[in-house]
């Protein structure tokens, strides 16, 4: 083969390689309404490989609520320690933690930190947050998944909202 056919075979390949790459990478397009999505994050050992996804930011309806009475469910993971804890907080204020060696610690809420918990929670206004962070991505940082009412919220430590960071100032010590 002449050197001129295997430049064209070689830009050929590069060529197939870059279209294939953009395409692949080409998760920021505009959606139908003209709004944007952010990216999806590749399986890790952070929240994307040990829970479930949350709710597809172009769903219309959110998922249905918890099951016995759980008032808010917090997932922190990520960071590069590799952290994974769950904090399950019931109606009546009890709350469970669970943390990624196993160890699960319970407690309860004073009926004052409840009802601050609960203001908090309310003006969040869940229904109208975005479902996952609107910023550039974080390497390494903490990601937080809310799930309140049966609306799910991911963030992360940098493009957390002021109402969220309320909602974590409300919750028991090790997950403020």
């Amino acid at each position: 083969m002449s050197l001129t056919g295997r430049t064209r075979t070689t830009a050929g390949a590069l060529l197939l390689v870059t279209l294939l790459a953009a395409t692949a990478c080409d998760s920021t397009s505009s959606t139908a309404d003209g709004a944007s999505k952010s990216p999806t994050p590749a399986p890790s050992t952070t929240l994307s490989a040990q829970t479930p996804p949350p709710a597809s930011p172009d769903s219309a309806t959110p998922t249905p609520p918890a099951q016995h009475g759980q008032l808010l469910k917090m997932v922190v993971s990520g960071g590069f320690a590799g952290l994974h804890n769950e904090l399950v907080v019931k109606a009546d204020g009890s709350y469970t933690s669970t943390r990624r060696d196993g160890r699960t610690t319970s407690g309860r809420l004073s009926p004052d930190a409840l009802a601050k918990l609960r203001e908090a929670l309310k003006d969040a206004d869940f229904a109208h947050l975005p479902p996952r962070p609107t910023g550039r991505p974080i390497a390494d940082a903490l990601m937080y998944q809310f799930t309140y009412e049966g609306h799910v919220v991911l963030t992360d430590d940098i493009h957390q909202s002021p109402a969220l960071r309320d909602v974590r100032a409300n919750l028991p010590v090790g997950y403020r």
